[in-house]
């Protein structure tokens, strides 16, 4: 077979070419709405992620809020640990809002959701007004009961919230602490900084050292040429001492002196004698 596609080149290069477009459209044609159906289903997903005191939160619930974020931190990814965090304390602050009868009614969720569409130049008794809140509110949250029950917990743990701190007294000694310490402004003339105590703190890669290197080859160019010399330290005063020289020897070592040099005694028994009083 492959002998015969050697022969035909000019059908061997069509029938590759019909083969790769085949490839290509069906990538396009098959990967392309599976993966738009896998982020459908994320979203719409009731799988349960976590539970607090029966109250559970789905990964369709976490998905959404994931993507909400993401369009604040301009498509970034954000850390799902966080956000399912976050969904934990509302459901622990549900829990206790209802344990403690703090939970909102239908009527305060209403009118939170008035406020808001106000804010936002809407009104509450257009019917447009709210189809288009709830083709919004349902392409964001999955369904509008999703959104107002996230609008219940909200106010409910406003309330929580407040009835926590209503039995806190706090005085004005720590009120006026407090506001020295959000408020103080002061202007810093030095600090004391040990280098061998910051060093220990800076750890740099391979690569952040590689980099620094690049840019500051300059400091450390050599321009003057490198010789490596190993120097030997001879203590002459201790070698003398270990020396044992005769009176001939040194008579003779004096003899080979210049005239100019000999000025000193040789021995014990001559005497000194110089050369220009010789």
């Amino acid at each position: 077979m492959l002998k015969f596609f050697n022969r035909l080149e000019k059908t061997r290069n069509f029938v590759l070419l019909v083969f790769g477009i085949l490839m290509v459209l069906s990538l396009v044609l098959f990967y392309a709405p599976t993966q738009r159906g896998v982020e459908t289903n994320l979203s719409h997903s009731e799988e349960t992620v976590a539970k607090v005191s029966g109250e559970k939160i789905s990964v369709g619930e976490l998905y959404r809020q994931k993507e909400q974020y993401s369009q604040y931190v301009q498509g970034r990814s954000f850390p799902a640990k966080m956000l399912l965090n976050g969904l934990i304390s509302s459901r622990i602050a549900r829990v206790e809002a209802a344990r403690l009868g703090l939970t909102a009614s239908d009527q305060e969720v209403r009118a939170e959701i008035c406020d808001q569409m106000k804010a936002g130049g809407k009104s509450c008794s257009s019917d447009e007004d709210k189809n288009n809140y709830q083709d919004n509110i349902a392409s964001q949250f999955g369904s509008v009961s999703a959104y107002e029950e996230n609008i219940r917990d909200e106010i409910s743990a406003r309330k929580l919230e407040a009835f926590i701190t209503s039995g806190v007294t706090v005085s004005e000694d720590e009120v006026l602490n407090d506001f020295k310490k959000k408020n103080t402004k002061f202007d810093l003339s030095y600090v004391m900084i040990d280098p061998t105590e910051l060093a220990k703190t800076i750890k740099p890669s391979d690569d952040d050292l590689r980099q620094y290197f690049e840019q500051n080859k300059a400091a450390y160019y050599i321009s003057v040429p490198q010789k490596k010399i190993k120097y030997i330290f001879v203590n002459t005063s201790k070698i003398g001492e270990k020396l044992s020289l005769t009176d001939a020897e040194l008579r003779a070592e004096y003899d080979m002196l210049p005239e100019d040099k000999k000025s000193r005694c040789l021995g014990t028994g001559d005497r000194c004698q110089d050369p220009e009083t010789r």
